[in-house]
């Protein structure tokens, strides 16, 4: 695996972990207001979709060039 693939692994991973989080905060005890919670959670869903949308065009990028180079049939 790439650098880059292991760094928007570890991007996906940190906004899960912290949308989990600030939910249970959020749950618990109001840290944030309501519409600032819903700006962050949906920034962070966009960020997540994009950088597994990377994850997915880079990994097909490199298996067609693998078959373009008959190391796949």
């Amino acid at each position: 695996m790439s650098d880059l693939h292991n760094k928007l692994l570890i991007c996906v991973a940190a906004v899960v972990i912290f949308c989990g989080m600030l939910t249970i905060a959020q749950i618990w005890g109001p840290v944030v207001s309501w519409d600032m919670y819903f700006k962050m959670v949906i920034t962070a869903i966009i960020v997540a979709v994009v950088c597994g949308f990377i994850i997915v065009v880079r990994g097909d990028m490199s298996e067609k060039k693998m078959k373009d180079e008959n190391y796949l049939d």
